[in-house]
This record gives C-alpha cells, sequence and structure tokens, in this order.
C-alpha cells in the first residue's frame, strides 16, 4: 500500500498539468483549395518590352565578342557593332533606373574608339551566292572618305592594284581591293557573269564602314574586271562613277555595251593602250559625251597601264576627286 500525503499529491498534479502544456498541438488541416503564393507585380508592357530590348542587345555584344579572332570576320567591322550596341544598353539601362527598374547587371565591354589609322590588312567576305572570296582594304586614315573597289583582270589577283591602292590611300581613299572567285585566295569557279556578286558584297562593305561616305563610292576594273565592273554598277545607281581600263565589248559573254545602257550618264572613266586594238576599239565605242577617253601608246593591257611612267595614274586621281 502506498501513502501519499496531500502536499505531495498536489506536488505530483502540477507536474502532471506542466508536461501537459508542453505537448505540441495538433496540426491544423490544410485547406481543401490551395492559397495562392505571391508574385510579383508585372511590368507595364513598355517596360517589359525595354526589358526584351536591353536582352537581345546583350545576345549580340556576346556573339560579337565571340567573333573577334576568328578568321573571316573584320575586326572594324565587329568594333563598329559594339560601338552601336553598348551605348544602346547603357540608354536602356537609364530609362529603365529613371522608371523605378533595376535591370539585372551585366558588365559592359569597353566602347572600342574609332580608328582612323591609314592602314591596311587581309579579311574575308562571303557573296550572296556563298563564296568565299578575300580582300585587302586600305583605310584611308579619315571619315567621311571617299572609297573604291577595284577588280582585277582574268588571272589576276588583288595584290596586281597594290601600287596604285597605295596611291588611292595616301590620297584619302577608302580602297578594297578584291581577289574575284575562282582567282588568288577566293574560292569558286572562274564564272565570269557571277563576278558582279562578287562586285555586289564589296560595295557593301564599304557601305557599312563608318569612315566611308556611302554617297562617293567608285568601281575601277580591268580587262575583265572592267566590263563585271560596268555591268554592277548598271544596277546599282548609288554609285558615284565607273572607271574602265582596256574594257572589251564583250569579255567572257560580259557586254559591256548592254551595261552601258542602264549605267547612265554618270561619270565614265575610260583607258586602253593603242596597240591593245580590240580594248583600244571598244574604248572608242564606249565613250560618250560625259566619258573621259584616255588612249596611250605602248602602255600594255589593264593594270599594267598604271605601272609605266605614262601619267595614268595622276589623271585617274585627278578625275576621282572632280566628281
Amino acid at each position: 500500500m502506498i501513502y501519499i500525503t496531500l502536499p505531495r499529491f498536489f506536488l505530483i498534479l502540477l507536474l502532471w498539468l506542466a508536461l501537459a502544456a508542453c505537448q505540441p498541438a495538433p496540426a491544423t488541416p490544410l485547406p481543401a483549395t490551395p492559397v495562392p503564393l505571391p508574385t510579383a507585380t508585372p511590368l507595364p508592357p513598355e517596360l517589359a518590352a525595354l526589358l526584351d530590348r536591353r536582352e537581345s542587345a546583350i545576345a549580340d555584344i556576346e556573339s560579337i565578342r565571340s567573333l573577334y579572332n576568328r578568321e573571316g570576320y573584320d575586326p572594324a567591322e565587329l568594333d563598329r557593332g559594339l560601338r552601336s550596341l553598348v551605348p544602346t544598353v547603357q540608354a536602356l539601362d537609364a530609362a529603365l533606373a529613371a522608371a523605378g527598374v533595376q535591370a539585372p547587371p551585366y558588365p559592359l565591354p569597353p566602347t572600342p574608339p574609332l580608328k582612323m589609322q591609314a592602314t591596311s590588312y587581309d579579311l574575308g567576305l562571303v557573296s550572296e551566292d556563298g563564296v568565299r572570296l578575300r580582300a585587302t582594304f586600305y583605310g584611308p586614315g579619315q571619315s567621311d572618305a571617299p572609297a573604291v573597289l577595284l577588280l582585277h583582270m582574268w588571272d589576276g589577283r588583288r595584290q596586281d592594284w597594290a601600287p596604285f591602292a597605295a596611291q588611292l590611300q595616301a590620297a584619302g581613299y577608302g580602297v578594297l581591293a578584291l581577289d574575284l572567285r575562282g582567282h588568288g585566295e577566293s574560292e569558286g569557279e572562274r564564272d565570269a557573269a557571277a563576278m558582279t556578286q562578287d562586285a555586289a558584297v564589296g560595295v557593301k562593305l564599304l557601305r557599312a564602314r563608318e569612315e566611308i561616305d556611302g554617297d562617293r563610292i567608285f568601281l575601277i576594273g580591268a580587262s575583265i574586271g572592267a566590263n563585271v565592273a560596268l555591268t554592277y554598277a548598271a544596277t546599282d545607281a548609288g554609285l558615284r562613277g565607273v572607271a574602265l581600263l582596256s574594257p572589251g565589248e564583250v569579255y567572257r559573254g560580259v557586254s559591256a555595251p548592254a551595261a552601258l545602257a542602264g549605267y547612265g550618264d554618270r561619270p565614265l572613266f575610260i583607258a586602253a593602250s593603242t596597240e591593245d586594238t580590240y580594248a583600244a576599239a571598244s574604248a572608242r565605242d564606249l565613250a560618250g559625251d560625259r566619258s573621259i577617253l584616255l588612249l596611250l601608246d605602248g602602255q600594255g593591257h589593264g593594270v599594267q597601264m598604271l605601272g609605266k611612267t605614262n601619267g595614268l595614274a595622276e589623271v585617274l586621281l585627278a578625275w576621282l576627286g572632280d566628281q
């Protein structure tokens, strides 16, 4: 038999009550319908559009940065892209901040400076029909410069123009000397009719450059390059003028008279050597009222005429400057 005195009984009762109070309360059952979590207030459409534009510009910046030091990409053109995109992101950030929106942080690259050095370098182009071409660009060393695209002879290459290209560059012209398809370092078959596409991509590159005045672009071609230059120029009214060195009435199926009709009354310079009878006769036939016709004696064919001390290069430079 256990005897519990009254004070001891009350002490045990108090301990039991204290232990009962420490037990966890039964869980409250979840409601049948889930309570939605709080969501961020959606941005107004105009601010959401700014964020989308910012993300797109940043993606373009990253794409451009990945192309540096890869063959076939002109560093100057990549710089030009960054010079456009970096300020765009900065402006969008400012607009979003003014509206109280904090855009995700992104470390912008430095804006490349516009280089005005009169340097030259090789680059790659791709024609509209997918032919990979090589060219040399001679920088003018100044802004708002006129430009010249040089098209060589059959069996020639862009280096044939190097001395004259240097003269043009020294006179403040941007110059692009192109290896036509199937020549020099350019790929593709030697298709004279398709060479107008080579001229087209060359002109496109010149127009895209910041230092070039797109309204003052000239074509100079030699032999088949002359016929190609005139044929392409007939389809591009934005070209300022064309110079033909030893053109032919028809070279490898490319007709100069047919192109002349579409060329109109824009400035035209024609030169040939008298002993080069076919080119001389073609030059006479092509010359019109607004043309400059220069016939030389014993000076060879096409680009060869520029390598002589006959004043042709100086006359051609003066003609370009007058247009």
